[in-house]
């Protein structure tokens, strides 16, 4: 009998632990998505209206973008150039309601050679949107 009730305590934290994990993959998947269909309308859908877009390298942190308007705007930017980018995610780890991960974003260079390009990102959900974004860029 106690064999049965640990069995399904150990299942029932399992299975809660991925539920709550579920959250911050599904919007970094679905951003990936959108990004790389140039859905402007679907990525700014997936952060929330206080929504914060942080750029660090080794010598400087700039917020980028601050509210979900100005991050459309950015994004319209990003895209008008006629580029075709393109994000994989490497890895992710997920720590309560923040997921970690490696992108790499790759586009064709005036010479038509794919070049890359890669970051350390880190989002930040609350109720179902990313409140804030870290990139971590060399």
């Amino acid at each position: 009998m106690k064999l049965k009730i640990l069995l399904g305590t150990i299942l029932f934290i399992s299975l809660m632990t991925h539920r709550q994990d579920a959250k911050p993959l599904k919007l970094l998947n679905d951003q990936v998505a959108a990004f790389n269909e140039q859905d402007i309308d679907k990525l700014v859908e997936n952060v929330s209206e206080d929504f914060k877009y942080f750029y660090l390298t080794s010598d400087e942190l700039l917020l980028e973008v601050s509210g979900k308007e100005k991050f459309r705007k950015s994004m319209e930017a990003y895209f008008g150039s006629g580029r075709k980018v393109l994000s994989t995610i490497d890895d992710y780890t997920i720590d309560g309601n923040r997921i970690s991960f490696k992108e790499t974003v790759s586009h064709l260079n005036n010479s038509g050679e794919r070049v890359y390009s890669s970051a350390l990102g880190i989002y930040e959900v609350k109720n179902d949107k990313i409140t804030r974004s870290w990139y971590f860029i060399d």
